[in-house]
């Protein structure tokens, strides 16, 4: 019963998340959602208590593994600037896919509404970047990088890494960018970021 239970949970996150990457957060209604499903509207709100909470689940479904895969890069097994490189690029890539692009549009224009704007940030940036901020924190106590804040120093890199392309991709100016083009502007912040925080 429980596979089941999941896998219909699975079922409507999958169609929910069309629906609202085909016609928007609020245009998305329960019904619509249930209707896709092929079930009722009951059934739905017993896995899903409120469309905002359905919303945060759908972000979470689509972006959760990909950007996972970015903070797994993460070790301390390789030189610092190797991994933040890779961990950049990696990250950068994820977030200029279509997909990713039209869920970070959306998420962005329902930030201000109720609980949906702290309920994505808290479970999307902040859990992600708190990684790589204990990462951080890690090298420091290793002697790698100089004491300083974790936190602000992770927002810092993260800053760098999209400074060249993500409001351009957002924008819709480019629809797309070459690894090469992404690491190249990756070793760039990076550059700055490493003078900034004075790493050799």
């Amino acid at each position: 019963m429980r596979l089941k239970t999941e896998a219909r949970r699975q079922l409507i996150l999958q169609e929910a998340a069309k629906a609202f990457q085909s016609v928007g957060y609020e245009k998305t209604s329960m019904s619509e959602i249930a209707l896709r499903v092929g079930g009722s509207k009951a059934t739905l709100y017993n896995y899903f208590p409120s469309k905002e909470v359905l919303f945060v689940a759908v972000m979470d479904f689509v972006c959760r593994d990909a950007f996972e895969a970015a903070f797994a890069l993460l070790t301390h097994e390789r030189p610092l600037k190797d991994v933040l490189e890779d961990l950049g690029v990696h990250y950068l890539q994820t977030l200029m896919r279509p997909e990713l692009v039209a869920t970070r549009r959306m998420a962005e224009n329902e930030g201000d509404a109720s609980e949906v704007g702290r309920l994505l940030y808290e479970n999307g940036p902040k859990r992600g970047w708190t990684l790589v901020a204990g990462f951080l924190q890690e090298s420091m106590a290793r002697g790698q990088l100089p004491q300083t804040d974790p936190w602000i120093a992770a927002l810092h890199l993260k800053a760098l890494y999209e400074a060249e392309h993500t409001e351009q991709r957002l924008l819709g100016v480019i629809t797309e960018v070459s690894e090469a083009d992404l690491r190249a502007a990756v070793a760039r912040g990076l550059a700055v970021w490493s003078r900034a925080y004075g790493v050799a």
